[in-house]
């Protein structure tokens, strides 16, 4: 069943594994299959329906970011001290004739606004606008509590809003009303969900908005309320693309981690993770894989058969018939590097750290599979056996064990296959997986495949995941999962030219902000990409500037801690957070 989210990224994105996209889970909300983001203990306790209900390809995104990046013992608890409030916003923007409304979910805080009373002659307020992009918006309410939204407010005396993305969360419209009849969120119902739609949204909001409880007009404007636009991977390219559009109503934007190069095929997804890694950890996945893709990818003669047909067994999966979905689980780990992040309470640390571990040294595990492979005459190194043996006891194994006895004629196939598209289809409660990867066939692409093979002056990257993870493997979803309305169609390939159109690499504007993370793996989409942009050749200014965070990854300025403790936050993070209220407070004309 090949159908799940994206943790892509950017969202900037929230990601599916085929689709490693987004930029960024920092996500949990729709349900996963155990190949995608079933990186924790709680993850592989999901009901066997939840988790087969999405098997995909891999689409790395914030969606999956979050996933990790959530503290248990803060998660949960700020939509009791943060409502959700609604906005009524038009369903398009731009025909009359469409009468069709929806209501977009938006939290803020006025723990730092002063109101006119309490104000000098002549001075101004701000507020600060957190996009959510590609997932549900609560998700994001530790930033409006402890991050970067607390802190600029806090350093200017500003409003804080955190506003969801249409169709994420619950700020999408009745299904009924816009593609009747059926209960499916079919290419139809997904046709409003579009970059120039969701940045009307925006403008609409800023221009027309009533904070409830507070009596000033805070609407945005020529002579009017400041506002600043935050966002992080997906995200991070809208409030750049807000930016360059609507002037008029935003003073400035911060772009982190953002996604300004919409790209079909993103092979250059790995390549940050093999920098980033242990060099030791990098070479055995390296090696693994091409320990897989010596069994799995030259299939043209009967021995090449009998050896696929063995290493399927070692993997418990012998009915699989699709070798590619096994390269598809085995991509799932990787996932995990662009959630770690420098505060120990919401990073995949631990998860990344065992994987390390586990396929760099034999286990007891690895031994047992490596004596069956022996058994079977298959030549394949140490790596290939121990990330086996890890992929079996962190994703395989439970799923395989729950559906034995299934009337499903491959097991295997229930739980990691991705060739039916009947869910995809047949989506009647919209989720983020679902939402983002139309996006990504529609617009952004960002399909993480392996890269191309190499040859003389024509360098290919690190290869982290297995050949047999293609562009026609990665964006089969779109053609399956989304067929053709009577309204609306995906292209054949997404328009990404509408995106790049916006500036792309070399997207720039004054009071605008491009931060970005060393080993973040969307930094190859971002204004400091190596492979494109000479790695960000140009000028720090408080006009314009343009930060790499040193030993971090994605949009690793977003959280904070609380405000007793964050002299205890790494001194890379308390520079960028220090530099961002500087260059904000030089945009707004404050001492």
């Amino acid at each position: 069943m090949r159908f799940a989210t994206a943790l892509l990224l950017l969202s900037s994105l929230e990601v599916v594994v085929a689709h490693v996209g987004h930029p960024d889970w920092q996500l949990k909300t729709p349900k996963h299959a155990p190949g995608l983001h079933a990186f924790h203990a709680a993850k592989q306790q999901e009901s066997l329906a939840d988790r087969r209900a999405d098997a995909a390809v891999l689409l790395w995104n914030d969606e999956a970011q979050l996933t990790f990046n959530v503290n248990p013992k803060t998660g949960g608890s700020l939509t009791g001290k943060y409502p959700a409030y609604t906005f009524t916003q038009p369903l398009d923007h731009f025909d009359p004739s469409n009468n069709v409304t929806f209501e977009q979910r938006y939290w803020f805080s006025t723990k730092y606004y002063k109101p006119p009373s309490h104000r000098k002659e002549g001075e101004k307020t701000v507020v600060y606008v957190l996009d959510s992009g590609e997932t549900n918006a609560e998700g994001r309410l530790p930033y409006l509590d402890h991050g970067i939204l607390d802190i600029l407010a806090g350093a200017t005396g500003g409003i804080s809003v955190v506003l969801e993305h249409r169709y994420y969360g619950k700020s999408y419209p009745p299904r009924s009303v816009i593609s009747p009849p059926g209960p499916y969120w079919d290419s139809d119902a997904m046709r409003f969900l579009n970059n120039t739609q969701a940045l009307e949204d925006s403008a609409n909001f800023v221009r027309q908005i009533k904070f409830p409880g507070v009596e000033e007009d805070l609407t945005g404007g020529p002579n009017k309320t400041r506002w600043i636009s935050y966002g992080g991977s997906y995200p991070g390219a809208r409030s750049a693309h807000l930016r360059v559009l609507y002037p008029e109503l935003f003073t400035g934007a911060i772009a982190s981690s953002a996604v300004v190069q919409a790209i079909e095929d993103y092979p250059e997804y790995m390549y940050p993770i093999a920098r980033g890694a242990e060099a030791s950890c990098a070479q055995a996945i390296q090696a693994a894989v091409a320990g897989f893709d010596s069994i799995a990818v030259p299939l043209s003669k009967a021995a090449r058969h009998e050896q696929r047909d063995a290493f399927l067994e070692i993997m418990g999966t012998p009915n699989l018939t699709h070798v590619a979905d096994l390269a598809n689980l085995w991509a799932a780990p990787l996932g995990s590097f662009q959630a770690l992040n420098w505060d120990a309470s919401i990073s995949s640390q631990p998860f990344w750290d065992s994987f390390c571990g586990n396929i760099t040294a034999a286990t007891d595990r690895s031994a047992q599979l490596m004596r069956q492979g022996n058994a079977h005459n298959l030549s394949l190194p140490k790596e290939t056996y121990q990330y086996a043996a890890f992929i079996r006891d962190n994703f395989a194994d439970d799923c395989l064990r729950e559906t034995q006895g299934t009337a499903q004629a491959s097991v295997a196939d229930l739980c990691f296959g991705t060739y039916n598209y009947t869910d995809a289809r047949q989506t009647t409660t919209l989720n983020a997986g679902h939402s983002w990867v139309f996006q990504t066939c529609q617009t952004w692409g960002y399909f993480q495949s392996a890269p191309p093979e190499p040859t003389p002056g024509h360098p290919a990257g690190p290869k982290l995941i297995s050949s047999l993870i293609d562009h026609n493997y990665s964006t089969e979803v779109c053609r399956q999962g989304y067929l053709p309305g009577k309204h609306y169609n995906l292209p054949a390939h997404p328009n990404i030219s509408e995106v790049n159109a916006l500036g792309g690499f070399a997207l720039s504007t004054t009071n605008l902000a491009l931060i970005d993370g060393q080993y973040d793996p969307w930094r190859p989409a971002c204004a400091h990409s190596e492979e494109y942009a000479f790695g960000g050749a140009r000028s720090d200014t408080l006009e314009r500037p343009f930060k790499l965070i040193p030993d971090c990854w994605h949009h690793c300025d977003e959280n904070s801690l609380p405000v007793a403790q964050r002299d205890n936050e790494p001194p890379r993070i308390k520079a960028i957070h220090q530099e961002q209220v500087e260059f904000v407070k030089h945009w707004l004309h404050m001492p």
